[in-house]
């Protein structure tokens, strides 16, 4: 009787402190592009060829983490994406704070092959000052 009490408390103890933890900035980047980006660029990030581009191995996520960003927060379409080459249109996710920028972002800088460094929201901050106004 004493071992079933014991082991309902270790699992009581194991749900508990579970269920306290804050979740990891990798999964709510992860959960942030299945529900932001997943829909133009692809569960695998491969994107949809000559509409939306790809993330996989590109340079955009493994090239500087401030262009990156313009692009997300702002739409700014980085110099490595010439016009033409992509019809379709980024949207702009100002509204994400700089915590959820810097977890999306890092994300995608962590998947589909990529392996650039991360961004933290000290970084977001630091484009939106460059993009007074906006």
């Amino acid at each position: 009787m004493r071992l079933v009490i014991g082991l309902i408390s270790c699992v009581c103890v194991a749900l508990f402190v579970g269920a306290c933890k804050k979740p990891a900035p990798m999964d709510r980047g992860a959960a942030l592009y299945e529900t932001l980006c997943q829909s133009c660029h692809g569960r695998d990030g491969a994107g949809a060829h000559g509409v939306y581009a790809p993330l996989a191995g590109t340079p955009v996520p493994n090239g500087d983490p401030a262009k990156m960003l313009a692009w997300v927060l702002y739409g700014e379409r980085p110099a490595l994406l010439p016009r033409g080459q992509f019809a379709g249109v980024m949207p702009q996710f100002g509204f994400l704070s700089d915590e959820d920028a810097a977890a999306v972002t890092t994300h995608v800088r962590h998947s589909f092959g990529n392996a650039a460094a991360p961004i933290d929201a000290a970084m977001v901050a630091a484009v939106r000052a460059t993009h007074p106004g906006r």
